[in-house]
């Protein structure tokens, strides 16, 4: 029987471990160097600086076609970048990412109550740190992605709902289904701030199906965690769903518009169909696939084993599961049969939504945090004795934490001396910046540089992943031409050197020539140098660099 003291002594080590994990995870930050990653350059840099300075409709396509996604997770990062050195933001970013770890404690915390107090936190602080420590989640330690900033929303709805558990169950009706609202609006919100995020969303509400209670007191819970989501999905992403839909007839533009049909974009989905498997097959079981060809599911190789290992064991476990109850047989495990069913069921669903619609594995990283948990779940569905189960589990959850290779996405050092900046960019005197219009081209990530631009000058992108000068059956087209054409002052082109001739070519359809003999070169330390050119009107006008 635990003491008194074991029960104290516990609750001060979670305390600890609560108070500590976010800021640990903040100085492990700092030792993968600082974020570079292709999509800071293309468009998480710019949209929070877009956001914050009234660019927004000002500036067309900077960004490509994520000028279109959310810019509020990318405020707070770009404010904290702008205001402190590059290493005290990357620290304090790190440690939010690190809030985490404090939430995967509580949720193996609540599920773990079949085990003494001392030994169930000093397991749910392994569990929770192993949840941190995943190929995918150390690859994105530190970065703009914000897969591992919305994950806050998603664990922290797994954690209130584990932590109501049992008593939602059969308790009180109008508390529990507060609280599993609760959690929904977590949930919610998240999925509002980042579209994909409907994934987990949806697999935690329908998690409710699988608890041990009564069926209709199963609906009320998922009916009431989707009310909750869907509050939640308004105050996340209403506002900019809103402004979406009045400028542009679709909430999600462009994506789905094949649905909504806005005369802005093509009637497509827009849906990247890049990393979806080959056949039926693969798709099947293709955690065999990326497992082993990781590049299958992103952009930068990494390894991590806990997907792979949960996709056989969770199958094995059910069926296990299911032939045990039907012989009468229930055996006592670590984490509680309600938590057990709920996670699993909702990792499950999770999971073959997001085979069926992304396939890209960052998306996948909130439940990576979560396998190993899961796995130890699993674990304790084998018709296996106790000790053989404790066996197995430590040894599984070994593997895969000694196997793991982080990925990366592009890290540069951190900066030294008194430039200690996240963005720097040294862009040549402009000789009218009030008047020029700076056009962009080519496809590559260059909008990181325009905040270093004297903040009176326009960019219009008229070459990018979602328009050219020569796009058929795409309405923004006569946006972009109508400005360009309406532009009385100077024009510019900024491109990579590599993409310069493009952007020439994509300039003539415009009736502008790009003078290649008078470019300026525009160093910066993220990315490679860029290229800032005169531009002269088909009439001969000639604009100047400095």
């Amino acid at each position: 029987m635990p003491t008194h003291d074991d029960d104290r002594r516990s609750r001060l080590i979670g305390l600890a471990f609560l108070l500590l994990a976010p800021p640990a995870y903040g100085l492990l930050t700092l030792a993968f160097g600082m974020d570079a990653n292709w999509d800071l350059r293309n468009y998480h840099w710019y949209n929070g600086y877009a956001m914050l300075t009234g660019r927004i409709g000002r500036d067309l396509l900077a960004a490509q076609m994520p000028s279109f996604y959310s810019p509020f997770l990318d405020v707070p990062f770009y404010w904290l970048a702008t205001h402190l050195p590059a290493r005290a933001a990357g620290f304090l970013w790190g440690t939010l990412q690190g809030i985490n770890l404090s939430l995967l404690y509580v949720l193996a915390s609540s599920s773990l109550r079949n085990v003494p107090p001392l030994k169930r936190t000093l397991t749910a602080m392994v569990l929770a740190a192993m949840g941190g420590l995943g190929g995918g989640t150390l690859g994105l330690i530190g970065t703009t992605f914000q897969d591992n900033v919305v994950s806050l929303g998603v664990l922290g709805a797994a954690a209130v709902v584990a932590g109501s558990l049992p008593g939602i169950l059969d308790g009180r009706a109008l508390p529990s289904f507060a609280r599993v609202a609760a959690a929904g609006l977590l949930a919610g919100a998240a999925m509002g701030l980042k579209n994909p995020t409907v994934i987990y969303a949806v697999g935690l509400c329908l998690g409710f199906l699988a608890l041990p209670a009564r069926p209709w007191r199963r609906l009320w819970l998922a009916f009431f965690f989707g009310i909750g989501v869907l509050a939640g999905l308004a105050l996340g992403g209403g506002v900019w769903m809103a402004h979406l839909w009045h400028d542009y007839g679709n909430p999600v533009f462009p994506h789905m518009n094949h649905i909504f049909k806005s005369p802005f974009a093509a009637l497509s989905d827009y849906v990247n169909v890049g990393f979806f498997p080959p056949g039926p097959w693969q798709r099947l079981f293709f955690p065999f696939v990326f497992t082993v060809s990781p590049l299958t599911v992103g952009e930068v190789p990494w390894f991590d084993l806990r997907v792979l290992a949960l996709f056989v064991l969770l199958p094995a476990g059910f069926a296990c599961a299911v032939a045990g109850r039907s012989m009468g047989k229930r055996t006592d495990w670590l984490t509680e049969v309600p938590a057990t069913r709920f996670l699993l069921a909702a990792m499950t669903v999770t999971y073959a939504l997001w085979v069926a619609m992304f396939c890209i594995y960052r998306y996948l990283v909130p439940l990576e945090m979560l396998a190993p948990l899961g796995l130890v779940m699993a674990v304790g569905l084998l018709p296996l004795a106790r000790r053989l189960r404790i066996g197995l589990a430590v040894a599984l959850l070994a593997l895969v934490q000694l196997t793991v290779q982080p990925a990366d996405w592009g890290r540069v050092a951190w900066p030294k001396g008194t430039d200690d900046r996240w963005v720097t960019a040294e862009v040549p005197p402009i000789a009218d910046p009030d008047d020029t219009m700076v056009l962009m081209a080519g496809y590559w990530a260059i909008s990181h540089a325009i905040p270093s631009f004297p903040p009176r000058v326009t960019f219009v992108r008229i070459q990018s992943n979602f328009l050219q000068p020569d796009s058929v059956g795409n309405g923004y087209l006569a946006i972009m031409t109508d400005k360009v054409a309406s532009h009385r002052g100077p024009f510019l082109m900024l491109s990579t050197i590599p993409d310069t001739a493009g952007a020439a070519k994509a300039a003539e359809l415009l009736g502008l020539r790009v003078d290649t003999q008078r470019c300026r070169p525009v160093p910066n330390n993220l990315g490679e140098t860029l290229n800032l050119c005169a531009v002269d009107r088909a009439g001969g006008k000639r604009e100047t660099v400095e």
